[in-house]
């Protein structure tokens, strides 16, 4: 009969205040088991940062002069955040990691394969020469000029092997840049005195750091409760002998910051921003 009750009861709440639900609380007896409830309640942040890493090629001083184009000298690192998300529960699946762009080490041109003694220059030159070889034997091929009896899945294969010794030759003057994509997942439990919560930092260049490094941004999770409306409620007075203890759970609006950056909102319903009501149990 109670449990009918507080199902009753907590659908007669919920269609009259809809901001809010009830959830009981403290020590029951249900179905002749002993229960202790202490609800609470939990969010998943979600944050995926993209980085960003350029590294100058090592003959990045000679583009201009053999190959016509500047190059940047300079190293660099970027980073953003991409997405965030402020989530119900931890997903199952595992957090998200790509990496893609860096240089090809698979391919070496000839004059790193046979041991040359060469200076920094002269292999610089060495590579420029190899890069309008290529382009050269490209055309050739393409044009039949060369390579006649080269068709279909082998002209294929030449052309491919040709665009990878020629990129890596490339990458040589003009750098490679590698791109890192990483999603963190930060799960916090609140407390009832406490609504503002740092999940991690925050560094450009660098992405994400612990929250140890105060030299970095914080990432600020910010509670908002709704005000807890218990007029809807039937409260037990002293006159009232069957009586059980229950939580009005508001509904809180969540937000994560960056500084004054706000990265994503959302809602969750966590009983320790409640409010603990003894309710008449008829």
């Amino acid at each position: 009969m109670k449990n009918i009750f507080a199902t009753i009861l907590m659908l007669c709440f919920a269609g009259a205040v809809s901001a809010q639900s009830i959830t009981r609380a403290g020590f029951y007896m249900d179905n002749g088991e002993a229960v202790l409830s202490n609800p609470k309640g939990s969010v998943t942040i979600s944050v995926t940062v993209e980085k960003r890493h350029f590294t100058p090629g090592e003959f990045a001083r000679y583009a201009q002069k053999m190959l016509g184009v500047r190059a940047s000298l300079t190293e660099r690192k970027e980073s953003a955040i991409v997405a965030s998300a402020i989530l119900a529960a931890e997903p199952a699946e595992p957090c998200r990691k790509s990496c893609v762009g860096g240089g090809e080490e698979s391919v070496l041109p000839p004059f790193r394969a046979d041991n040359r003694a060469l200076s920094v220059e002269q292999q610089a030159q060495a590579a420029a020469d190899l890069i309008f070889y290529l382009r050269r034997h490209r055309k050739e091929l393409i044009t039949g000029e060369a390579g006649e009896n080269v068709f279909g899945a082998g002209l294929r294969s030449a052309l491919a092997q040709i665009d990878k010794m020629e990129q890596q030759c490339l990458d040589m003057f003009y750098g490679t840049t590698t791109t890192t994509t990483e999603e963190y997942r930060y799960t916090v439990t609140p407390t009832a005195d406490e609504k503002n919560y740092v999940v991690c930092r925050y560094r450009e260049g660098e992405g994400i750091l612990p929250i140890s490094d105060l030299s970095a941004a914080p990432l600020m999770l910010l509670f908002t409760p709704a005000e807890v409306d218990t007029s809807a409620l039937p409260l037990a007075t002293t006159k009232d002998k069957v009586k059980s203890d229950y939580v009005v759970v508001p509904t809180c609006a969540v937000e994560l910051l960056l500084g004054t950056q706000t990265l994503c909102k959302g809602e969750a319903t966590l009983p320790q921003y409640g409010t603990t009501v003894t309710l008449a149990v008829k």
